[in-house]
């Protein structure tokens, strides 16, 4: 067996060392230091929020945070003046944040699965629809469906697994990335809390963070890589009137179906002012009588007649021809129809309705007080 000549090893050693320690630019430590502040800060924040604030005060877990972004950071410019290059350095970092995400997401699936999250207390369900604040309608939506929730939680406990082997990450990216968004948007437009878009936020970062450093190899992926899918043979001018139709389909039937609100200006919520039935007038003594207290006037020309209560409800249709309103009823079934006409006071601005329901000459005066 010949041996190699000394001079050989030492390139090939050179040239494997290089290779190994290839140069990492400043801005790559300083945002992975930063990111694996904040990740990490953020996960142990919302864990003691939720596990320790019996024993440990919020200003203390906060400082706590704000010490490990600050170390994160101001490690990230210890690492660039020692002018090392270490690749198991970076792996460090990106190790925090890879777990601190996982560690995070996991966490929140099983406290849906253990019933901790996506719970609302029972009283909701007796409220008035209209009294819920953004965040409370979040709630009550999600929390009708334990199976859903279930299914969340496993999207999020088995992205999160896959996250944390170098082989899988991008797999376990792909997962969580429509998770996050689909959350953080949740959070925003809900009104959840602002520290609750913050935390989701850099979440987000985290996974987004893996998606930048292959987006090289993803891109040679979906851009320019072959497929196995057989091209239609047709004019060019042709495949493109196929895809805008997609655009362009949609919105002429849209179009021509019309705006579901045709009479904009009656549709909203109104009160009762005065009742005349049989040329009498009628005023409530108490909310056990049956006596029409609100009207609502729906797009769709849906209409309702409200009872004192919402459990006593008229739910139907109208039919507008110029000042002629007829209204018939869907549920309950057997009610009579209402048929009469609608004219506005000119000195007050109110609606009067006036015509016959069930073989009573009817009179009811509305006050608009909502769109």
């Amino acid at each position: 067996m010949t041996a190699w000549p000394r001079s050989a090893w030492n390139v090939c050693y050179f040239q494997a060392n290089q290779s190994y320690m290839q140069k990492i630019p400043f801005f790559k430590k300083f945002i992975t230091c930063l990111l694996a502040g904040l990740v990490v800060g953020a996960f142990l924040l919302r864990q003691g929020v939720t596990f320790f604030r019996q024993w440990v005060p919020i200003r203390t877990m906060s400082l706590i945070e704000f010490l490990i972004v600050l170390v994160a950071v101001i490690y990230a410019f210890i690492w660039q003046a020692r002018k090392k290059n270490s690749p198991g350095t970076l792996a460090f970092w990106q190790g925090l944040i890879r777990y601190g995400v996982a560690y995070d997401l996991a966490s929140f699936g099983w406290e849906k699965i253990c019933h901790l999250q996506l719970v609302i207390p029972g009283n909701w369900a007796d409220r008035p629809y209209r009294s819920f604040t953004p965040s409370e309608l979040f709630w009550s939506f999600f929390s009708h469906s334990y199976l859903f929730g279930c299914i969340i939680a496993g999207l999020q406990i088995a992205g999160a697994m896959l996250l944390l082997f170098r082989r899988t990450t991008l797999v376990g990216v792909f997962i969580l990335l429509p998770v996050l968004a689909n959350i953080l948007l949740m959070d925003i437009f809900y009104d959840i809390g602002q520290s609750v878009v913050v935390h989701a936020s850099i979440m987000m970062l985290g996974a987004l963070y893996f998606l930048f450093l292959e987006f090289n190899r993803l891109k040679a992926f979906f851009f320019a890589a072959s497929n196995n899918i057989a091209s239609l043979q047709m004019p060019g001018y042709m495949k493109a009137a196929i895809r805008l139709s997609i655009i362009f389909i949609p919105l002429l039937l849209i179009a021509m179906h019309g705006n579901p609100n045709r009479h904009p200006a009656l549709t909203g919520k109104y009160e009762v002012k005065q009742l005349k039935v049989n040329q009498h007038f009628l005023a409530p003594t108490g909310c056990s009588d049956s006596l029409l207290t609100v009207v609502y006037f729906e797009v769709n020309d849906g209409c309702v007649f409200e009872f004192n209560t919402p459990q006593r409800r008229w739910s139907g249709t109208y039919k507008m021809d110029k000042d002629h309103l007829g209204i018939s009823w869907r549920n309950p079934g057997g009610k009579p129809d209402f048929k009469g006409v609608l004219s506005r006071d000119p000195a007050t601005g109110m609606v009067v309705m006036t015509g016959v329901l069930g073989g009573d000459s009817t009179e009811v005066t509305l006050q608009k007080v909502m769109n």
